[in-house]
């Protein structure tokens, strides 16, 4: 409420309880206007504090879901681990490219085909059994080499 409205709406009320007060009661002027000076100071310290008192109807905001902004993070540790444990790679990693290139090529890796749209390199990196995870530069690279044929 703005500070003009709120003073209007305190003298309001003093100048309401001030007529009451002679009107009803048949009180004197002087008496009745200290009678509504408090009414008109409640009155105005109300208005003043109602703001921060006010309904905030804003939507909040959305939080991030756990398939985002936890995802990366997860990958990215799961990637690093991955380059100290071979095992982690080939049994966890290593499947899940593979099968995103299977999906995205809609043929098996073993075949001369699929062998040629990927590249000697990521081929290697999908199918070998021995592979190991590239530098992540490299990494980077043949992702993006998949991406591009998703």
């Amino acid at each position: 409420m703005s500070l003009l409205r709120v003073g209007l709406l305190a003298l309001l009320v003093a100048a309401a309880t001030a007529a009451l007060a002679i009107a009803g009661m048949s009180v004197p002027v002087h008496w009745a206007v200290l009678l509504a000076l408090p009414a008109g100071a409640v009155a105005l310290a109300g208005g003043l504090l109602s703001g921060a008192f006010d309904a905030d109807w804003t939507p909040e905001p959305e939080p991030p879901t756990a398939s985002v902004s936890l995802h990366a993070s997860f990958l990215t540790e799961r990637l690093e681990r991955s380059v100290h444990e071979q095992d982690r790679f080939t049994s966890r990693v290593q499947p899940r490219l593979r099968r995103i290139a299977e999906a995205a090529l809609r043929c098996d890796l073993n075949t001369r085909e699929a062998k040629e749209k990927l590249g000697p390199e990521l081929h290697h990196l999908l199918t070998a059994r021995n592979a190991e995870l590239p530098p992540p530069r490299k990494f980077a690279a043949l992702m993006r080499r998949l991406e591009e044929l998703c």
